[in-house]
């Protein structure tokens, strides 16, 4: 079976890891400074090349095709459903759904999807939202370092892939980045990636905080899925630091009852391999393996890489052309014959020759003259340009202010639940102002805490929430009033 090069590039770390099969041959990582990547995008490509050369060079890796991962901060991942469409628009009726459903700017992510078992007239695609200086700062790097990228996988899509089951709930964490999925029918069906403050951080309090986003993935999922909630049969597994923290386990589920162990590793490695550390690397590798009878992973294997990044095939010209050769060398000792041959018809069509170039000459006294008047009018055309151009870049400024006051409010809309009823959005250039009313506390506070989990804004303030009694005093209502910066 073949090898397997698989490459993540961390805040902090590189880690490769090349495997046989399902048996790990080598793997190794080198830390990178603070600032070289930050929440995934790349800030020296040159620097980080040059890690990822001498992290190869060290552990004596062969350089050459390899499958890389990119963090999953920033990007968004849903499940659309389209009515049954010809082949030749689905891509595009999966764009325009894309549009409508993901609520910041397309033009600042890559769409990349994986259309999914379906029943009979409808179409279910997963989808995936991914920034573009993100993407691009990785492919660029890989490219930079001499390696060749087959594939382009995400993080959070990686780590999906190593849990052996049909309903999982998977929380991994390392250093300040967090990843929750709710695998249902081996399908993930709700992911969330986010970082932590790490450096204001106790441990004790990184995992109170992963504890809350981990209630408010799960209140999310079952709010959506009213007719089959989360409940205690589903597990929950572990990776990264958390794996290693197993007295912290109980504070994690908070009031939950749900059975709790480590994601298991899906490769059989030497001593010393600690699967937590390289559980991504895992999840790759996975995709290129055939699946067996009893193979219940994840069935999200997008390519994230667009298209003009991917490599080109072999061409066909590049097959034909030694045969092209030998066909012309053989040719040439026929064309000494055919030469002669042509030259005695040339005799006979010279007197047309001649006619034709006297009609040449006269469309070209015809056609100086309509250059003449084309001359005039780019003349008229040039000193209109001006205000062309200002008229343009005025509308450009008015389209994207535009587009991004429509996603603000987009976001802002669809990210509310049944139990939140939305007042004003009022927009002033720099901040948004939301009010409304929540049917409970925790609502509201639960909206607050997805309009941060978005990544759409630089924070969430909760200026007021205020109780409102009303004719039942039993079931008041909250008022509140958000500043999104």
């Amino acid at each position: 079976m073949a090898k397997t090069t698989t490459l993540y590039i961390e805040d902090a770390a590189i880690k490769v890891l090349v495997n046989n099969g399902k048996k790990v041959e080598k793997w190794a990582s080198a830390p990178l400074e603070a600032g070289l990547v930050i929440d995934g995008l790349i800030q020296d490509e040159t620097k980080v090349s040059e890690e990822i050369k001498s992290l190869f060079s060290r552990e004596k890796i062969p350089t050459g095709r390899v499958i890389a991962a990119m963090s999953g901060l920033k990007s968004i991942f849903r499940i659309i459903s389209l009515p049954a469409v010809p082949k030749n628009i689905l891509d595009e009726a999966i764009k325009n759904e894309a549009n409508r459903v993901i609520p910041t700017p397309m033009d600042q992510n890559y769409l990349s999807y994986q259309v999914l078992p379906s029943a009979q007239g409808e179409v279910k695609v997963f989808i995936v939202a991914h920034p573009k200086n993100t993407t691009d700062s990785v492919i660029k790097t890989i490219n930079k370092a001499g390696l060749r990228l087959e594939v382009l996988d995400i993080a959070p899509l990686a780590l999906c892939r190593c849990a052996n089951l049909e309903k999982v709930i998977i929380v991994s964490n390392w250093l300040d980045n967090v990843d929750i999925a709710v695998i249902i029918g081996r399908i993930p069906e709700v992911i969330r990636s986010l970082s932590l403050p790490v450096e204001s951080q106790s441990v004790a309090e990184r995992i109170s905080t992963i504890a809350e986003e981990l209630n408010r993935t799960i209140t999310f999922y079952n709010s959506s899925h009213a007719e089959s909630p989360l409940d205690e049969s589903v597990p929950v597994l572990v990776s990264g630091e958390l794996a290693n923290e197993q007295d912290s386990w109980s504070s994690l589920l908070d009031e939950l009852s749900n059975q709790i162990s480590s994601l298991p590793s899906p490769f059989i490695a030497g001593e010393g391999f600690d699967p937590s550390v390289y559980i991504v690397n895992m999840g790759m590798a996975l995709r290129a393996l055939p699946a067996g009878t009893e193979h219940q992973n994840s069935l999200i294997n997008i390519n994230a890489m667009p298209g003009f990044y991917k490599p080109k095939g072999t061409s066909l010209a590049s097959i034909l052309v030694p045969t092209v050769i030998v066909l012309l060398v053989s040719g040439l000792v026929w064309g000494w014959f055919y030469i002669d041959d042509m030259k005695q018809k040339n005799n006979v069509l010279e007197p047309q020759v001649q006619e034709q170039e006297a009609t040449l000459i006269q469309k070209r006294a015809e056609l100086s003259a309509l250059n003449s008047q084309i001359a005039e009018t780019q003349k008229s055309l040039d000193a209109a340009n001006p205000v062309v151009t200002a008229l343009n870049d005025m509308l450009w400024d008015m389209y994207q202010g535009r587009e991004a006051i429509t996603g603000d409010y987009k976001a802002i809309y669809n990210l509310h639940s049944s139990n939140i009823a939305l007042s004003t959005i009022d927009f002033n250039g720099e901040s948004i102002t939301v009010t409304g009313y929540g049917l409970t506390k925790t609502a509201v506070l639960e909206y607050a805490g997805i309009l941060r989990g978005s990544n759409r804004w630089l924070d969430v303030v909760v200026i007021s929430m205020d109780k409102i009694l009303t004719e039942d005093p039993n079931m008041p209502i909250y008022s509140f009033n958000f500043l999104l910066k």
